[in-house]
Protein backbone atom coordinates (compact mmCIF):
# COMPACT_ATOMS: atom_id res chain seq x y z
CA UNK A 1 0.00 0.00 0.00
CA UNK A 2 1.52 3.69 -0.35
CA UNK A 3 -0.02 7.18 0.87
CA UNK A 4 -1.49 9.18 -1.81
CA UNK A 5 -2.79 13.03 -2.15
CA UNK A 6 -5.16 14.82 -4.20
CA UNK A 7 -5.91 18.47 -4.91
CA UNK A 8 -9.10 19.26 -3.48
CA UNK A 9 -12.31 18.48 -6.14
CA UNK A 10 -9.76 16.37 -8.06
CA UNK A 11 -11.25 12.82 -9.66
CA UNK A 12 -9.90 10.31 -7.36
CA UNK A 13 -8.97 6.88 -8.29
CA UNK A 14 -9.92 3.76 -6.54
CA UNK A 15 -7.96 2.45 -3.74
CA UNK A 16 -5.49 -0.54 -4.75
CA UNK A 17 -3.26 -2.46 -2.52
CA UNK A 18 -0.78 -5.71 -3.65
CA UNK A 19 -1.96 -8.66 -1.71
CA UNK A 20 -4.62 -11.98 -2.27
CA UNK A 21 -8.60 -11.91 -0.75
CA UNK A 22 -8.47 -7.81 0.37
CA UNK A 23 -10.82 -7.03 2.24
CA UNK A 24 -10.98 -2.93 2.98
CA UNK A 25 -12.04 -1.52 6.04
CA UNK A 26 -12.96 2.16 6.88
CA UNK A 27 -11.65 1.95 10.82
CA UNK A 28 -8.13 0.63 12.20
CA UNK A 29 -9.90 -1.79 14.08
CA UNK A 30 -13.55 -3.71 14.45
CA UNK A 31 -16.10 -3.92 11.20
CA UNK A 32 -17.12 -5.44 8.66
CA UNK A 33 -14.23 -5.84 5.77
CA UNK A 34 -15.69 -5.62 2.12
CA UNK A 35 -14.22 -6.89 -1.12
CA UNK A 36 -14.74 -3.46 -2.75
CA UNK A 37 -11.92 -1.20 -2.49
CA UNK A 38 -13.25 2.46 -1.67
CA UNK A 39 -12.51 6.03 -3.90
CA UNK A 40 -11.73 8.77 -1.40
CA UNK A 41 -13.56 11.72 -1.83
CA UNK A 42 -11.62 15.05 -2.65
CA UNK A 43 -14.71 18.01 -2.46
CA UNK A 44 -12.96 19.16 1.02
CA UNK A 45 -9.56 19.32 2.42
CA UNK A 46 -8.52 16.99 4.95
CA UNK A 47 -6.74 13.64 5.83
CA UNK A 48 -8.46 10.62 5.34
CA UNK A 49 -7.32 6.70 6.94
CA UNK A 50 -8.26 3.73 4.86
CA UNK A 51 -6.95 0.20 5.98
CA UNK A 52 -7.05 -3.33 4.11
CA UNK A 53 -6.24 -6.68 4.72
CA UNK A 54 -5.21 -10.02 2.82
CA UNK A 55 -6.26 -13.61 3.29
CA UNK A 56 -4.11 -16.54 2.62
CA UNK A 57 -5.51 -20.00 3.43
CA UNK A 58 -8.27 -18.58 5.48
CA UNK A 59 -6.31 -16.25 7.52
CA UNK A 60 -6.37 -12.56 7.73
CA UNK A 61 -3.42 -10.22 7.86
CA UNK A 62 -3.49 -7.68 9.85
CA UNK A 63 -4.58 -4.37 8.51
CA UNK A 64 -2.11 -1.70 6.79
CA UNK A 65 -3.28 1.74 6.71
CA UNK A 66 -3.61 4.08 3.69
CA UNK A 67 -3.24 7.66 4.37
CA UNK A 68 -5.32 9.59 1.40
CA UNK A 69 -4.50 13.76 2.09
CA UNK A 70 -6.79 16.41 0.37
CA UNK A 71 -4.83 19.60 0.05
CA UNK A 72 -6.29 22.69 -0.38
CA UNK A 73 -6.56 24.74 -4.16
CA UNK A 74 -4.31 27.75 -3.94
CA UNK A 75 -6.03 31.12 -4.26
CA UNK A 76 -5.63 32.34 -7.42
CA UNK A 77 -2.76 34.69 -8.41
CA UNK A 78 -3.22 38.78 -7.97
CA UNK A 79 -2.89 40.58 -11.11
CA UNK A 80 -3.47 43.74 -12.75
CA UNK A 81 -5.09 45.03 -15.79
CA UNK A 82 -3.20 47.20 -17.98
CA UNK A 83 -3.62 49.40 -21.12
CA UNK A 84 -1.25 50.75 -23.95
CA UNK A 85 -1.28 52.93 -26.78
CA UNK A 86 -1.04 51.62 -30.49
CA UNK A 87 2.33 50.56 -31.57
CA UNK A 88 3.61 51.15 -27.73
CA UNK A 89 6.20 48.91 -26.88
CA UNK A 90 4.49 46.56 -24.34
CA UNK A 91 5.72 44.59 -20.86
CA UNK A 92 5.91 40.87 -20.63
CA UNK A 93 2.98 39.97 -18.50
CA UNK A 94 3.54 39.61 -14.75
CA UNK A 95 1.40 38.28 -11.81
CA UNK A 96 1.90 37.57 -8.03
CA UNK A 97 2.07 33.86 -7.32
CA UNK A 98 4.34 30.43 -7.21
CA UNK A 99 5.10 28.33 -10.69
CA UNK A 100 2.44 30.47 -12.49
CA UNK A 101 1.27 29.01 -15.61
CA UNK A 102 -0.58 31.05 -18.16
CA UNK A 103 -3.58 30.73 -20.68
CA UNK A 104 -5.63 32.01 -24.18
CA UNK A 105 -8.53 30.86 -22.77
CA UNK A 106 -10.95 31.17 -19.29
CA UNK A 107 -10.47 27.07 -19.52
CA UNK A 108 -9.10 24.15 -20.85
CA UNK A 109 -5.67 24.09 -23.14
CA UNK A 110 -2.15 23.95 -21.64
CA UNK A 111 -0.75 26.21 -19.48
CA UNK A 112 2.52 27.72 -20.53
CA UNK A 113 5.69 28.61 -17.52
CA UNK A 114 6.48 31.77 -20.22
CA UNK A 115 4.31 34.94 -19.47
CA UNK A 116 3.40 36.24 -22.45
CA UNK A 117 4.00 40.03 -23.80
CA UNK A 118 0.90 41.52 -25.16
CA UNK A 119 0.85 42.48 -28.96
CA UNK A 120 -0.08 46.64 -29.31
CA UNK A 121 0.03 46.68 -33.14
CA UNK A 122 -3.87 46.59 -32.75
CA UNK A 123 -6.51 48.78 -31.34
CA UNK A 124 -8.72 46.52 -28.95
CA UNK A 125 -8.81 44.54 -25.84
CA UNK A 126 -6.44 41.16 -25.20
CA UNK A 127 -7.33 38.56 -22.24
CA UNK A 128 -4.57 36.33 -20.96
CA UNK A 129 -5.19 34.07 -17.73
CA UNK A 130 -2.81 32.79 -15.48
CA UNK A 131 -2.85 30.49 -12.26
CA UNK A 132 -0.41 29.41 -9.69
CA UNK A 133 0.20 25.62 -8.06
CA UNK A 134 1.65 25.05 -4.63
CA UNK A 135 2.16 21.56 -3.19
CA UNK A 136 1.28 20.30 -7.03
CA UNK A 137 -2.62 22.16 -6.88
CA UNK A 138 -2.96 24.63 -9.25
CA UNK A 139 -5.69 27.31 -8.74
CA UNK A 140 -8.32 29.02 -10.38
CA UNK A 141 -7.53 31.13 -13.29
CA UNK A 142 -7.27 35.09 -12.53
CA UNK A 143 -8.03 36.99 -15.87
CA UNK A 144 -5.95 39.68 -17.15
CA UNK A 145 -7.23 42.17 -19.35
CA UNK A 146 -5.22 44.39 -21.89
CA UNK A 147 -6.33 47.53 -23.62
CA UNK A 148 -4.80 48.77 -26.57
CA UNK A 149 -6.05 52.44 -27.41
CA UNK A 150 -5.78 54.15 -30.54
CA UNK A 151 -3.32 57.27 -30.98
CA UNK A 152 -5.04 60.25 -31.32
CA UNK A 153 -5.26 62.83 -33.86
CA UNK A 154 -2.04 64.86 -34.10
CA UNK A 155 -3.16 68.55 -32.84
CA UNK A 156 -4.63 71.16 -35.04
CA UNK A 157 -2.23 73.62 -35.81
CA UNK A 158 -1.47 77.13 -38.50
CA UNK A 159 1.83 78.21 -39.49
CA UNK A 160 2.67 81.81 -38.87
CA UNK A 161 4.75 84.07 -39.70
CA UNK A 162 6.46 87.62 -38.30
CA UNK A 163 8.03 90.54 -39.52
CA UNK A 164 11.70 90.88 -38.46
CA UNK A 165 12.12 92.17 -34.56
CA UNK A 166 8.00 92.12 -34.54
CA UNK A 167 7.03 90.91 -31.01
CA UNK A 168 5.84 87.12 -31.63
CA UNK A 169 3.25 85.56 -29.43
CA UNK A 170 2.94 82.05 -28.40
CA UNK A 171 2.42 79.61 -29.96
CA UNK A 172 -0.95 77.87 -29.59
CA UNK A 173 -2.82 74.23 -31.31
CA UNK A 174 -5.61 72.73 -30.54
CA UNK A 175 -5.48 69.03 -28.53
CA UNK A 176 -5.67 68.30 -25.10
CA UNK A 177 -2.25 67.38 -23.31
CA UNK A 178 -0.30 69.49 -25.50
CA UNK A 179 3.66 68.26 -25.55
CA UNK A 180 6.00 70.74 -27.82
CA UNK A 181 8.84 69.41 -29.46
CA UNK A 182 11.58 71.74 -31.22
CA UNK A 183 12.70 68.45 -34.04
CA UNK A 184 10.25 66.29 -35.78
CA UNK A 185 11.45 63.06 -34.22
CA UNK A 186 13.30 61.77 -31.10
CA UNK A 187 13.85 64.16 -27.83
CA UNK A 188 11.40 65.29 -24.77
CA UNK A 189 8.41 67.25 -25.26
Amino acid sequence: VSDTSYCQNETAITLTAQGSNLLWYPVSTDGTGSATAQTPTTSRVRIQEYWVTQSVSGCESTRSKITVTVNPLPAAPIVSDTSYCQNAIAAILTAQGSNLLWYNAATGGTGSATAPTPTTSTVGIQEYWVTQSVSGCESARSKITVTVNPLPAAPIVSDTSYCQNEVASVLTAQGSNLLWYPVSTDGTG
